[in-house]
């Protein structure tokens, strides 16, 4: 319709402005969000009643069909966002009660593990040994049945249960583990993942209420999801499942409806009995478990902090198998145990429990909202029916307060781009899951998610996004059959206006999801984790410097320095964390600077790590309470800046694989000298020099094939000679640049503490 917007439509797009304004609110005046909420809604319903009253595209049985599927996957996405806003407006936290001679129920700690590396087992074992809490036992439940397992356990000091060999899968194990145990309350630990060790002091308090029956903790992931590290988003995208564990649980708390997610929770031993143990009928034996726990009249209570860290998948497949199963556990429990009639729920909790099973639906509509525009630009199906005017007055209120009010509500943790693209990574395979769970609901294939993954170059999984690049062609067609024909002048501008605009922003999704199954090198055989720890550095034959810690791991550790010293190779360490001392030898693997940073850096390889300084290492690494303090603090950026770094998320990925070399540091300087080669002097200047090399500008010219030469330098009292092997020599603006490897070090370090 060529017409000016009414009066009407100018109300609507004020009142989206004044949801815009209202979020940015809520920081600060946290009430303000039921109003934008309301808001938003009105706008939502508003633009619902006109799409399906006057935009279906009536003309043809195949526009009927496409714009009907439209309009329903609409439909889903705002039924979505009403359970969310349900499940979250109103968290609630809570401190537990304390501990102590009163009140000491014992508590069996039972780390799960089937085929993952003993060196993730290590860690945990060692963390969960570390826990302050007298009344405790760790058991290592082994399913995979394998003497290496039984073998650490016995030396870290382990009860060692050997499992069913994967029957029922993880609930199997663990029921079979409660058959041997006798603890008040039981501990499940997934074997990546790492507690603090005041685990247990800040859960078990609150089994003082009879009524509760499970305390579950938020989890946090210490390695970077498949969208932050393959796309290099870590400082502008909070991890994927954030804000499932800082949003949705701790609203649902509010609801007694947040659920046992498999790890890092304390479940009470009679209550799980009374519900028949861990549920085995599918897949998703965790959320199955709570729904019976519920259904018997037990509280859940939510720890919104991070007192265990654990590994996020570490590559794409492993992502997708992970979400699969999910998904088809979800479907599995709706229809074996449908929470919307499930016995024992209130209301609430079917609510919450219903939410849960109907995310996993939004793999079909987002597959609607990809292909939408291009039924219009490759086939001349309108996907709906209504001009700018139109879209401006009602599409444009509703998604603007929508996307105003969603990062309000989920806080840091999601803005609407990137839910975009997460939807979009999974969509495929999850609708394909969920219909492999309505036509085979008595699949109880458990598909273990592997933990601990290397790789040693760029690698992309083809066979898993196909769909994707197929997908991406027919855009890019559409994409330019549609501007062909707004170019001459065919089919009706608006609608070619329109669906060109939607399917471009759907390129940049999809491209977005096509580069997170670029995997991205991942070299390093042991976590190396962001660490502020006080420490000395003892340099053999030198001064002993107060640092602290950049990141560490149980082979290295690197620091920042606040001035330059000349270091030798060998040094020693002390870790001063938490309350414990670590002393490990090591040498210098690297001595350098950080980009443009004035101040030096280093790298210290440990030698000889024995057993006791690797359990130590580990504490320090993951125990103490506040460990992951601020790991959420910062916020999410908004889609232009995410694009922007996607963009360059290649060209970033290869600058950060430029990794620092230096074994010690350049300083640069201006010092007149000179040089001996083959017995003949010439007048030279220092470049820059580091205990192990200089460089030397020199004007004149010298001989074409250089050994060994030597640098005279001035001293406070004397000429110092230094005796040195040529590495390079290369033209310069001065005339040559020299690069030379340094054979006498001692007289160099000499002649550099002398200049001071």
């Amino acid at each position: 319709m060529d017409r000016l917007l009414d009066l009407t439509a100018y109300i609507h797009i004020g009142l989206a402005l004044v949801v815009f304004l209202g979020a940015r609110l809520t920081p600060r005046w946290p009430g303000v969000k039921w109003l934008v909420v309301m808001l938003s809604v009105y706008l939502s319903l508003r633009y619902f009643l006109w799409r399906y009253t006057e935009t279906l595209n009536t003309s043809t049985t195949a526009g009927l069909v496409i714009s009907i599927c439209l309009v329903l996957a609409e439909t889903y996405g705002f039924i979505a966002a009403l359970l969310f806003y349900f499940q979250t407006l109103s968290p609630k936290e809570e401190d537990a009660p304390p501990v102590g001679d009163d009140f000491m129920p014992s508590v069996d700690v039972m780390v799960t593990i089937y085929d993952e590396s003993t060196d993730i087992l290590y860690r945990t074992l060692v963390a969960c040994k570390a826990i302050d809490y007298p009344a405790k036992r760790v058991i290592v439940c082994d399913d995979g049945q394998r003497d290496e397992v039984r073998q650490l356990s016995e030396k870290l000091g382990c009860v060692y249960i050997r499992g069913p060999r994967n029957e029922d899968a993880k609930a199997g194990n663990l029921n079979h583990a409660m058959t041997q145990t006798d603890g008040d309350l039981v501990m499940t630990m997934d074997v990546d993942h790492v507690p603090v060790r005041t685990f247990l002091q800040e859960t078990v308090g609150f089994f003082r209420d009879e009524k509760v029956a499970l305390v579950q903790t938020a989890h946090h992931f210490y390695n970077p999801d498949i969208f932050q590290r393959n796309l290099r988003v870590e400082q502008v995208a909070s991890n994927e499942q954030d804000m499932f564990f800082h949003v949705v649980q701790p609203g649902r708390n509010r609801w007694n409806s947040s659920f046992y997610c498999g790890s890092g929770a304390v479940i009470r031993r009679s209550a799980l009995e009374q519900v028949g143990g861990f549920r085995t009928e599918t897949v998703t034996e965790d959320i199955h478990t709570s729904i019976h726990l519920h259904g018997r009249g037990y509280r859940s209570v939510y720890v919104n902090k991070d007192l265990a860290a654990g590994l996020a998948p570490e590559d794409f497949v492993s992502y997708l198998k992970q979400r699969k199963r999910w998904a088809r556990g979800c479907f599995q429990i709706f229809l074996k145990n449908n929470p919307l009639w499930a016995r024992g729920l209130n209301l609430s909790q079917r609510i919450n429990y219903f939410a849960s099973v109907f995310y996993f639906l939004h793999g079909w509509p987002r597959l609607m909202f990809l292909i939408a525009p291009l039924t219009y630009l490759l086939f001349n199906q309108f996907p709906l029916r209504a001009g700018i005017p139109e879209l401006l007055s009602f599409f444009l209120p509703h998604l603007c307060a929508f996307m105003s009010v969603l990062p309000a509500v989920s806080r840091v943790f999601r803005k609407a781009f990137w839910a975009d693209i997460y939807e979009t990574v999974m969509c495929l395979p999850l609708a394909l899951a969920t219909l492999g769970a309505i036509f085979r609901p008595g699949d109880r294939t458990f598909a273990v998610t592997p933990k601990g993954l290397r790789f040693s170059k760029n690698t992309i999984q083809i066979g898993m996004i196909w769909w994707l690049l197929a997908l991406s062609g027919l855009t890019v067609l559409g994409l330019w059959l549609g501007a062909f024909r707004l170019s001459r002048g065919e089919g009706e501008s608006s609608a070619l206006i329109i669906n060109l605009t939607w399917a471009l922003y759907n390129f940049f999704v999809i491209i977005s999801a096509i580069l997170t199954a670029y995997e991205r090198p991942q070299l390093r055989g042991a976590p190396r984790l962001a660490r502020r720890i006080p420490c000395e550095v003892k340099v053999k034959e030198g001064p002993t410097i107060q640092a602290a810690t950049r990141d560490l791991s149980e082979t290295g550790l690197s620091l920042d320095l606040h001035e330059i010293y000349s270091l030798n190779p060998e040094v020693s360490i002390t870790l001063k964390g938490d309350g414990e001392l670590t002393r490990v030898e090591g040498e210098i693997a690297r001595f350098d600077r950080r980009g443009m940073r004035p101040e030096p850096s280093v790298g210290v390889r440990f030698k000889e790590v024995s057993e006791e300084q690797r359990q130590s290492l580990v504490r320090q690494m993951y125990s103490s309470p506040d460990m992951w303090a601020g790991a959420h603090s910062r916020t999410e950026a908004g889609a232009l800046l995410s694009l922007g770094r996607i963009a360059t998320s290649a060209l970033r990925a290869r600058a950060a694989l430029q990794r620092m070399k230096r074994r010690s540091l350049r300083v640069g300087l201006s010092e007149t000298c000179r040089v001996r080669i083959a017995g003949e002097e010439f007048a030279g200047a220092l470049h820059d020099v580091s205990i192990d090399g200089l460089s030397v500008e020199m004007s004149g010219p010298i001989p074409d094939a250089i050994g060994d030469a030597t640098v005279i330098l001035n001293g406070s009292r004397r000429e110092l000679e230094v005796p040195c092997r040529a590495v390079y020599s290369r033209g310069s603006i001065g005339g040559v640049k020299l690069g030379l490897h340094v054979l006498d070090r001692a007289t160099l370090a000499r002649w550099m503490a002398e200049r001071g």
